[in-house]
């Protein structure tokens, strides 16, 4: 009963994401995307329970579409993340990134087309399942087959670390992207997504170790196949609801920049067409006091664009002249600032202000954003900077006295 459990259960974890994604009312281009990889997932998972359950001449049907999902996961995956972080729109030319898995694919369905009935049962009972009966030497089509075994074992590989590499890069760019234009990138980040990737690998190195045991292993030692069953259902699920509660990706942030810079143009004056020493002086100047009287940093939904229509300059302009005069990003810049407000604010209040008041008062959108800058500013959390203020009155009272 449980072995049977364990064979089925990445499947139901499948299905539920793809039709939760698809019934998803407001899905975008990432959605979508997510919603295909888990239906490619649903045939991977199947053929994987067709095999543990022994349903010979079914899996002898779907073992080279087995091939193809299982090589094709990663490199979906990864194309996923380009829709999050790059690609506005599917590009269909990506594609190519499943070229290993269709060509491996395709040389298994063709040796099954040429193996006669004895070779298809040699390689299926004597190979795959380990079967007594089926002793060498194998003729050259099992041989082949025998080859594609190995194979697949290394571009799995190969594209996991790949897949999880690049992908991580593509990560890290959009992360620096957003905190050039928005103050508090809570919300639009991908770290959760990121430690989707890196999870990523500990699942290849179970499936990897997996096919080096040999699935035949499992059938004989079926209380096993709990590890890989759970250990990949859970990477699943977590898939699943890392990617239907991720709501941001570049499609919002290209609309949405495309938007506040025809607003800026509607209202600036002519901007010219260098930045030149004089202006760059001007915007240090009306930042500083923007930052210093205005206290904008108040402002928890303040963007790049909102402060280059106030400086009258557009949004590259100002966008330069933070990175390049304060060497910093703008989400770091607002942050410090408001770090620092709530640092004063933790000193001057002793308890009668609770954190959550002085997170909002300083423009920080919650309490986790605010916790968790804090904690990067300054090395400590805000509960535990306001004890070291109030034990340093205490102390200072105490020497007084």
């Amino acid at each position: 009963m449980l072995y049977s459990f364990f064979t089925i259960m990445p499947v139901f974890v499948n299905l539920f994401w793809f039709i939760i994604l698809l019934l998803e009312s407001k899905q975008n281009n990432s959605k979508r995307f997510l919603t295909v990889f888990f239906g490619v997932m649903i045939v991977n998972y199947t053929a994987h329970w067709l095999f543990f359950n022994k349903e010979y001449e079914l899996y002898t049907l779907v073992d080279s579409i087995w091939v193809f999902t299982s090589l094709a996961s990663y490199p979906l995956y990864y194309w996923y993340i380009r829709t999050l972080t790059t690609d506005v729109e599917i590009d269909w030319h990506r594609s190519r990134v499943l070229i290993p898995a269709f060509l491996t694919a395709s040389y298994s369905a063709i040796i099954y087309l040429l193996m006669s009935p004895q070779e298809i049962e040699t390689f299926i009972h004597g190979i795959m399942y380990d079967e007594p009966g089926y002793l060498p030497p194998y003729t050259l089509l099992v041989r082949l087959q025998m080859f594609r075994l190995k194979l697949f074992q290394v571009i799995f590989v190969l594209q996991a670390i790949l897949s999880v590499y690049f992908g991580l890069k593509l990560i890290r760019e959009f992360h620096a992207e957003i905190k050039r234009y928005y103050s508090d990138i809570e919300g639009k980040d991908l770290t959760p997504i990121k430690w989707m990737m890196i999870l990523m690998l500990f699942a290849s190195f179970i499936s990897s170790a997996s096919s080096i045991i040999e699935k035949d292993y499992f059938i004989v030692h079926p209380i096993l196949l709990a590890i890989p069953s759970i250990t990949h259902s859970i990477f699943l699920f977590g898939v699943g609801y890392v990617g239907y509660k991720q709501k941001f990706s570049i499609q919002h942030f290209i609309q949405e920049v495309k938007t506040n810079d025809q607003k800026i143009e509607q209202k600036t004056r002519k901007i010219a067409p260098e930045l030149s020493v004089k202006e760059r002086s001007r915007l240090n100047k009306g930042l500083q006091k923007l930052l210093e009287e205005k206290q904008i940093y108040n402002n928890p939904d303040l963007r790049l664009s909102d402060v280059a229509l106030m400086l009258g300059t557009n949004r590259s302009y100002l966008s330069r002249a933070i990175n390049d005069e304060m060497n910093t990003t703008f989400c770091e810049l607002i942050n410090d600032y408001r770090v620092k407000n709530a640092k004063l604010l933790i000193e001057n209040s002793n308890e009668e202000i609770s954190l959550e008041d002085i997170a909002s008062v300083s423009g920080f959108n919650g309490t986790s954003s605010f916790y968790r800058t804090f904690k990067e500013k300054t090395g400590l959390t805000p509960g535990k900077y306001r004890q070291h203020c109030l034990n340093q009155k205490t102390r200072t009272i105490s020497i007084d006295n």
